[in-house]
């Protein structure tokens, strides 16, 4: 009977929905109908279905040449597509709204566009972008004293300084927004502002100041009238004190606040949170030494996060498990739990890199669109400077010209620090993710080592392994970070530094060819990690499955470009059936970040050839 019961309660959402697009659909071609299409596209900007409704709506606008009507539907639609994840089209439309809101004056459909170009951004992790509409959304909030539109400027621009570490600065905005919130009494306004102070707090480890402002948002949020928003706020609050509890060593309530948050996120049947809060409860037993409920904790956060597919909290859980079973001595399954953590840290790296190059494609089509009202714009201010007279309108263009040269440099300039502080993150991060699982690995073999003497040379050459490995990848990082390094030669010379042992270790008649001719050639520190990075697990593969007698690792130029070659003459593979193998998709992973040219040629009984071509524009330096 429960089954019958929800399934009946939940048809007539959509049977409503449909009547209503059917119902505005049939409505004559007017400003009613627009109004309609507005209000109800803003009620149901989740359902697709109603992507009809703003198709109808900018055909009515643009026949009936309505500019104001087409710019809030645009306007609308570029929030639809946001939604969606299609930031292309999303940018888009807004820009669109944008350029009509400007060309009739309108401030607050140009205020609201600006936000949501500034929100696109944010969504791209192009903060400086972002931050820039927002600035001009505030100003624009400001001038017409639209209070609700000042208090989101004032928060985005506090969530981007949050992004960016700029953490002073962003408590800053984030305390302007609050005198606002608290005029209109908007009392989510002002728990999500107090929320985001205390964040910033926590991230800083200030925790007694990051706990006040927790505290303050919660009793904000147990204000709220709308049930849902309520009790999502209460337990996000729940866990975020739960946290600095769980910092400060009191264990106990740590555990009675995320008990509560899963309780509360139960209710809702927000899955996401559920699994984050069996894995917080996991670290808290874990950090007691109660093995046995860490273990129900993580196993409990595992089923969930397979089950919706969230890899990170997957992780989270796996080494969570990982930590369990070493503690209880069970250095096998420990072990298993490690090599989980390491898969899973990889699958993450390559949806992070498919997600980068899905990021590129849409901001490249965005600028596009930029570029075209930027054109509109200036032929505008060309027509009227045209009568000032041409000696005028030569100095301006001149002045325009040399602004926009200076300003696209900047903003290049810009972009390149914002990747190499990308760079060095995902650095760290992989320092910390490999050198914490092969540490993590060498404990556990020790152990084993300490209670299996049958098997002790078998476990210290693993022990002996693990601790090469955990060296290597730091030299690498090193290197790699190294200012001094950033020439070719210098990666010529790490490659040989590299491969020269495992050649001669293999009895492997090798030649390494890197010509004298390029070594002054700059290279940027993205593309000589990524270059580096290729070439070693091309090797490493070599020297692991190819059983060769002859090899060549060489660089040559073709046209203005650098052709690397990684050949042997072993027993070969099927690359087709190879294609779903970690080994091949983080090669191609690595050569799709610096947007080179990766080919791998094999055959059974033919040898491998394995050739990186990158291209002139990426050995360029910023």
């Amino acid at each position: 009977m429960p089954v019958t019961k929800n399934s009946t309660s939940q048809k007539p959402e959509p049977s409503r929905q449909n009547t209503g697009v059917d119902q505005i659909m049939k409505m004559p071609d007017n400003r009613a109908k627009l109004d309609s299409i507005i209000r109800f596209v803003s009620k149901n900007r989740k359902d697709t279905t109603v992507e009809q409704l703003f198709r109808e709506g900018l055909r009515i606008a643009v026949e009936q040449k309505l500019m104001i009507y087409n710019a809030r539907i645009l306007d609308a639609y570029g929030v639809f597509k946001r939604d969606l994840s299609d930031y292309s089209t999303a940018l888009k439309f807004h820009t669109q709204a944008l350029e009509i809101a400007r060309e009739q004056k309108i401030d607050s459909i140009q205020m609201f566009a600006l936000n949501n170009i500034g929100v696109v951004f944010r969504r791209l992790d192009q903060n400086n972008e972002a931050l820039n509409y927002h600035i001009q959304a505030l100003k624009i909030a400001e001038k017409i004293k639209h209070d609700f539109s000042v208090s989101v400027s004032l928060n985005s621009i506090g969530n981007i300084h949050t992004a960016l570490g700029n953490y002073n600065d962003a408590i800053e905005y984030f305390k302007k927004a609050l005198p606002i919130a608290e005029k209109a009494q908007n009392f989510l306004g002002i728990a999500m502002n107090l929320g985001n102070i205390g964040e910033c707090y926590y991230l800083q480890n200030q925790l007694d100041s990051a706990k006040k402002y927790y505290t303050l948002s919660l009793d904000y949020n147990k204000k709220l009238s709308n049930e849902k928003d309520r009790m999502k706020g209460i337990a996000i609050c729940y866990g975020s004190l739960g946290n600095i509890y769980k910092e400060v060593g009191d264990l106990g309530k740590a555990r009675v606040l995320f008990r509560e948050s899963l309780d509360i996120n139960k209710q809702l049947g927000d899955k996401m949170f559920i699994c984050q809060s069996y894995n917080f409860l996991g670290d808290t037993y874990l950090r007691g030494n109660s093995l046995n409920p860490a273990l129900n904790m993580f196993n409990e956060a595992l089923n969930i996060a397979k089950e919706i597919g969230s890899k990170t909290e997957i992780r989270s859980a796996f080494a969570g498990l990982m930590k369990v079973y070493e503690g209880k001595g069970d250095y096998h399954k420990a072990l298993n739990f490690s090599n989980q953590v390491k898969r899973y840290t990889d699958s993450i790296y390559m949806e992070s890199s498919n997600l980068h190059m899905k990021q590129v494609e849409a901001i490249y089509q965005s600028e596009s669109e930029q570029s075209k009202i930027k054109l509109l714009e200036t032929t505008r201010r060309n027509d009227r400077l045209m009568m000032i007279g041409s000696l005028i309108l030569f100095a301006l263009l001149l002045i325009a010209g040399l602004l926009y040269y200076l300003r696209n440099r900047l903003i290049e300039r810009n972009r390149r620090l914002q990747r190499e502080l990308e760079i060095r993150t995902q650095i760290a991060s992989d320092l910390h993710d490999d050198m914490g699982s092969s540490l993590s690995s060498i404990h556990i073999f020790s152990e084993l080592l300490r209670k299996q003497n049958n098997k002790s040379e078998e476990l210290l050459n693993k022990i002996e392994e693990n601790a090469k490995e955990t060296l290597d990848a730091l030299d690498d990082i090193i290197w790699l970070v190294k200012p001094s390094n950033d020439k070719f030669s210098n990666l010529s010379m790490h490659i040989g530094q590299y491969a020269v042992p495992l050649f001669e270790g293999k009895n492997i008649n090798a030649e390494i060819d890197f010509p004298d001719w390029i070594s002054e050639t700059p290279l940027p520190m993205e593309s000589r990690r990524n270059i580096f990075l290729i070439i070693k697990e091309s090797i490493n593969n070599l020297i692991k499955y190819s059983n060769c007698t002859e090899a060549l690792v060489k660089a040559e130029y073709v046209d203005d470009d650098i052709l690397f070659t990684v050949k042997d003459n072993g027993k070969g593979f099927n690359p087709e059936m190879l294609t779903n193998r970690n080994g091949l998709k983080n090669l191609k992973a690595r050569a799709g970040q610096i947007n080179a040219v990766l080919n791998i040629q094999s055959a059974p009984g033919e040898g491998t050839l394995i050739t990186l071509l990158v291209k002139a524009k990426n050995l360029v330096g910023g």
